[in-house]
């Protein structure tokens, strides 16, 4: 079975399950187990890593280069993720990583613990800002030792390029009939709740919903869940990409007709 930086996490840290809570009460009270299902779940949306892989640039591999931030991952749910968001950004940031140390000439599995060690002290230290610059630090040293043992590999660095202008992420939305109210949620989180078995439609338990904003644009950073209830009682549930929208800056979400019977 081809190893994975949560597998080697588990092994250094080890993982219980938790029981039945809210998605942010699980996260606090066990965070080991849960950046471990957080990064199960990323693993089977990966088409954000996908999409912004670039080749490794001849002067060395940058591991700061994709700019993974709550922000550009999660819009307007940044804040509202908390700590889930935190280890999402790192899930993200750290699968990129072990795909593209792979592009760049290190050998796998000393590759994927080093990434381990990594995230083991993001968690120890609560996923601070503070303690992801030392650990991004300690990566790069490690990974650095593991170059000079292995011909061919490229160079690592650590150099931040997240402080020039970010793309909009905002768009406006509509509902068809007009009288709809919508709420929303980033698709992973959604899947984060369902891996922690609770009901992702269900406000209370998977505590990421969002209603939308009716007097400016919402940030969209992702593909995003949705459920609309219109005055007549009438439903629609769905996710959208909201990249397929932005020429037009608004997202419209229809009242689908129901099925014919026979």
């Amino acid at each position: 079975m081809k190893k994975t930086a949560a597998i080697a996490l588990v092994a250094f840290l080890g993982a219980t399950p938790v029981g039945a809570q809210s998605s942010s009460e699980k996260v606090r009270d066990n965070p080991v187990a849960q950046y471990v299902q957080v990064k199960t779940v990323v693993g089977q949306v990966m088409g954000v890593v996908d999409a912004r892989a670039t080749p490794i640039e001849p002067e060395g591999y940058n591991l700061l280069r994709y700019c993974w931030t709550a922000e550009n991952v999660l819009g307007d749910w940044a804040e509202r993720a908390g700590l889930t968001g935190a280890m999402v950004v790192r899930a993200l940031e750290t699968r990129s990583w072990q795909r593209d140390l792979a592009r760049a000439g290190y050998p796998e599995a000393p590759a994927v613990e080093a990434i381990g060690r990594y995230e083991a002290m993001l968690i120890g230290a609560g996923f601070t800002d503070a303690a992801r610059a030392r650990a991004v630090d300690a990566l790069a040293l490690e990974l650095d030792g593991l170059r000079r043992k292995t011909p061919g590999a490229a160079q690592v660095r650590a150099i931040h390029r997240c402080d020039g202008q970010r793309r909009s992420l905002a768009l406006n939305y509509a509902t068809l009939p007009a009288d709809g109210r919508a709420r929303f949620m980033p698709y992973v989180l959604h899947q984060v709740c369902q891996g922690q078995q609770l009901d992702p439609d269900d406000p209370i338990r998977c505590d990421y919903w969002m209603y939308g904003k009716t007097d400016k644009p919402t940030s969209f950073a992702g593909e995003t869940v949705y459920s609309v209830r219109w005055l007549d009682g009438s439903t629609a549930n769905g996710r959208f990409d909201p990249e397929q929208s932005r020429s037009a800056g608004t997202v419209t979400l229809r009242l689908r007709p129901p099925k014919a019977t026979k």
